[in-house]
């Protein structure tokens, strides 16, 4: 309480002199140019101006993108606001902390142009290597719970790449870049106007390291192909093909500080493992097929379908449990998306209903005998896991807006989602050997229907402003793998859906040379998800009490003068646990309480085409373990990038990561009572080029 009442204030403080420094500005800058993109689509699903919707969202359009040339997926989202994405020991690998602690669990919807990347039963937390990020041509973070348009897993954010826009134009392009230890990657691009009404693009990248740490080389290809079909004024269709595939080598986590210190390159703790002629690789298959129908029915109905077909394959050893066991998942879709939009005087309607389909199927193997010296029980050699799920899921939504006056608008939404899964053991039932894993039997067939409500208010001073309240319910549902991957600690425990409880009042104003957001926010999780760990070190899930999420987010981006610009990034949160059984009212594990991320962009007039930008991040000190016994102390780390255009046919880059060459770790932990970093890489350099015609 006293926290919500502290940063509640300090917001109100900083709306008020906000909304009065730009108020005096609005009239005077209107005419200069704009500094970012001001329209949005993933709230919606329809363009609309950032200044008019009432949540917290940022995006970054392709110009920035460009400069950061992002090779992994941090370097696409780690600048925005209370958004910070690290990188795993497979490199490609990651998991992402918005408004969350950092961790693998599905408390975020990942799209790629709108459409999901993977389905809500089976989330990967590596979701953003399903997304073709390092051609994006622009992104989109839904911070908080999502609208009614989204349901399971759109708890703490909604991310979005977006591909790039076709410009009307014939254009080819090559790109090439090289970089540190052995980085290589290549494209080619080009787009097309056929007719009057036909355009075409493709696009193809490959990348490929030999990594900075040994045992991290990848490789990583993506292609993906838009054809759009104006029919007529009233009917268009869009095409999309997306696919992408990544083979990684993993390395594992480096056991105490010192050693972090003294060799952050080596593989860690399964160097035994190695010796001993294991592969141990993540690998990553996705494509998707969509086609969406946009049918203007009259000036004031317009309808949307979207039906896409979607593969996705997963293999990895998870070199976080001590016998190294092997996963190879697969799960393919099909999903269909409709959406209405309602115009009816000061009133406006968004209904819809979205609905997938999957097939899917899980194998997990232990390739050799294992027989643990402390922790873990032994596990045989042979297929611990083998079986098939069906996963249903359909959800009716509807949004209404009303315009109270001309200032002052309500929101109102309503989402019931039905998540049902028929599941078929291959294997029998119940232990595996004398290990702690153990199969669900067949009859473990659940339903999870959860009715969603969402509420808004809006006030805008002037056109350019604007500050909302915001309540909105959501919910995530257990993952096939904690209802069928059972340990033998829970195979007598059925899990049930975490719901979850936003509250949020913000600030956002976009004028040409200023654009600030401020959002506060307090989230409440229930029925938590939480992993325990029996006496033998083995793990399994049962629900929990309650967590509490709360914090507030900064951006501000500002263009001093005709050369100098800046953008500042800043969220403090606090992630804690609610008289949990056994952590009490302690704070979670991995959650920094401060991230920052501060650039400074100069465009010299004198040498006319140059961008260089000086980045600087920040993360805080956080807790390893959630029984809060030691902290790792967080990290400072600059980066320099730029690119130069002489003319609009030719852009050279390049960037320096970590000028520094500071060691530190982009994750830590206490696992198995062990201190584990995963080290962050030191400086590397990159240079590129890119020709187009």
């Amino acid at each position: 309480r006293k926290f919500c009442v502290k940063y509640f204030f300090s917001s109100a403080l900083v709306l008020s002199l906000s909304t009065s420094v730009f108020s005096k500005n609005i009239v005077a800058d209107e005419d200069e140019d704009n500094i970012l993109d001001s329209v949005t689509v993933t709230a919606t699903r329809t363009e609309e101006e950032k200044t008019d919707i009432p949540a917290s969202i940022d995006t970054k359009d392709q110009e920035e993108i460009e400069l950061d040339a992002p090779a992994l997926q941090k370097e696409l989202f780690n600048s925005i606001a209370g958004v910070r994405v690290t990188q795993t020991g497979s490199t490609i690998g990651h998991m992402t902390s918005i408004r969350m602690p950092t961790n693998t669990s599905p408390y975020y919807l990942m799209l790629q142009d709108g459409i999901p990347v993977q389905s809500s039963g089976f989330f990967n937390h590596n979701g953003l290597a399903y997304t073709n990020f390092s051609t994006a041509g622009s992104t989109e973070v839904l911070k908080g719970a999502g609208t009614s348009l989204y349901g399971s897993d759109a708890v703490a954010a909604t991310i979005n790449v977006i591909s790039k826009k076709l410009t009307g134009e014939r254009l080819n392009t090559i790109k090439s870049e090289v970089g540190s230890d052995g980085f290589l990657r290549f494209g080619v691009g080009l787009s097309r106007t056929l007719n009057d009404k036909v355009d075409f693009a493709g696009e193809l990248s490959h990348a490929k390291s030999d990594g900075w740490r040994d045992h991290t080389a990848y490789k990583r290809d993506e292609v993906s192909l838009k054809h759009i079909y104006d029919r007529n004024d009233n009917n268009s269709f869009k095409t999309i093909f997306t696919a992408n595939r990544s083979d990684a080598e993993m390395s594992g986590s480096i056991i105490g500080l010192d050693a972090l210190k003294n060799n952050p390159a080596s593989v860690g703790d399964i160097q035994s493992a190695l010796d001993s002629g294991l592969e141990i690789k993540r690998k990553f298959d996705f494509a998707r097929l969509s086609t969406e129908w946009a049918h203007d029915v009259s000036d004031t109905v317009d309808i949307s379908t979207i039906a896409y077909l979607r593969s996705n394959r997963n293999r990895y050893t998870a070199t976080w449990e001590p016998n190294l066991p092997h996963n190879d998942s697969k799960q393919k879709t099909l999903g269909l998306m409709f959406k209405a939009n309602i115009e009816k005087g000061k009133a406006n309607f968004i209904t819809g209903v979205d609905a997938e389909y999957t097939q899917a199927s899980t194998k997990y193997t232990q390739l050799f005998d294992y027989l643990p010296s402390q922790f873990g029980s032994p596990v045989p050699k042979g297929t611990i896991y083998d079986y098939d799920v069906n996963y249903f899921a359909i959800a009716p939504y509807l949004r209404t807006e009303y315009q109270l006056s001309n200032k002052l608008q309500i929101g109102v939404g309503l989402r019931y989602d039905t998540n049902s899964f028929n599941y078929t053991n291959n294997v029998a039932d119940g232990q595996y050997a004398s290990s702690s894993y153990s199969r669900a039997s067949d009859d473990n067939d659940p339903t999870f229907n959860h009715l969603s409500p969402k509420l808004d208010f809006s006030y805008k001073p002037t056109e350019n402003q604007l500050v909302y309240a915001r309540y909105a319910n959501g919910f995530r549902i257990p993952q096939a793998t904690r209802l069928y991957n059972l340990r033998t600690n829970n195979i007598d425990f059925s899990l049930d859906p975490e719901t979850t409880d936003t509250f949020e009042v913000g600030y956002k104003v976009g004028i040409a040379r200023k654009q600030l957001g401020v959002s506060v926010y307090n989230m409440i999780i229930d029925d938590t998800i939480v992993r325990r760990e029996n006496t033998a070190g083995d793990r399994f899930y049962i629900n929990g009490d309650k967590t509490t999420h709360r914090g507030v987010e900064l951006s501000f981006a500002s263009k001093w003068t005709e050369q100098f610009s800046s953008k500042f990034a800043y969220s403090y949160s606090k992630h804690e646990y609610d008289n949990d059984r056994i952590y009490g009212n302690n704070e979670q594990a991995r959650a920094p309480k401060q991230v920052a991320n501060v650039r400074f962009i100069y465009k010299p007039i004198k040498l006319k085409g140059l961008t260089t930008m000086l980045e600087w991040e920040h993360v805080g000190s956080y807790w390893l373990d959630d029984k809060n016994t030691k902290k790792y102390g967080g990290f400072d780390v600059a980066n320099l990038k730029l690119s130069y255009k002489p003319n609009k046919k030719l852009n050279l880059f390049a960037k320096v990561n970590n000028i520094t060459d500071k060691i530190y770790a982009e994750t830590a932990s206490i696992s198995y009572g062990k201190e584990k970093y995963t080290p962050a890489a030191p400086r590397q350099m990159f240079v590129g080029l890119e020709y187009n015609w």
